[in-house]
């Protein structure tokens, strides 16, 4: 692969599917996906002419939107981060002053739709984070539920009109559609046993990503 343009593409969506499976720990779908992309993206960075300072930059970039989730900038520093991408891909495959191998949409379009993907994604898991408990724990032991995401090791299951992070208390998997019961509470996750029952064969139903004691609507 020698297009410039697609390895700017897939660098910053390594960057991107990384640093989502860090704030949302569990999906395996983003981690899987920048992990793929990096591959890709290393592939054509070893068959490109790559410029130091443009990887530095796009290195700064991500660097700059973790910082943010951290902070109380209100985006601005997303914002420089987004330039700091911009400026990085205008100089990663630069071969002489004054050009560029990157196409000036994937240019100007890849970065701000990632960092716009990564301030919704990341301030959403952060708020989730740190949203009171809906209800005590007292009150949610014995209550059973079915899971809605297959629990390896983490998995959803909506209690009491709210989506909850459920772990199984014995570390095996449960399957999407097994009913279980509520029979600790460590921090944010439901720890659960599974009811007897034949084991259901279904889909997953519930989106990726949704924290503990997220209110359903």
């Amino acid at each position: 692969m020698e297009n410039p343009s697609v390895a700017f593409v897939l660098l910053l969506v390594a960057l991107l599917g990384v640093g989502l499976e860090v704030i949302h720990p569990g999906t395996l779908l983003f981690g899987a996906v920048g992990m793929v992309a990096g591959a890709l993206a290393v592939v054509g960075l070893i068959n490109l002419p790559v410029d130091g300072l443009g990887l530095v930059l796009v290195g700064a970039a991500a660097a700059l939107l973790v910082v943010d989730t951290a902070g109380q900038s209100h985006g601005l520093v997303s914002l420089v981060g987004v330039g700091a991408a911009v400026a990085g891909g205008l100089l990663l495959f630069r071969s002489s002053p004054g050009e560029t191998g990157v196409s000036l949409v994937a240019l100007i379009t890849v970065p701000v739709v990632a960092g716009g993907i990564w301030i919704t994604l990341s301030r959403r898991a952060l708020r989730v984070r740190h949203m009171p408990f809906a209800s005590s724990t007292h009150e949610l032991l014995g209550l059973t539920t079915v899971v809605r995401q297959r629990a390896d090791p983490y998995g959803i299951a909506a209690v009491e009109g709210e989506l909850w992070r459920i772990g199984s208390r014995h570390g095996e998997p449960i399957e999407v559609g097994t009913q279980v019961e509520v029979m600790a509470q460590d921090g944010l996750t439901l720890l659960v046993d599974p009811l007897p029952g034949p084991t259901p064969v279904s889909e997953e139903v519930a989106e990726p990503g949704v924290g503990a004691g997220a209110g359903i609507e």
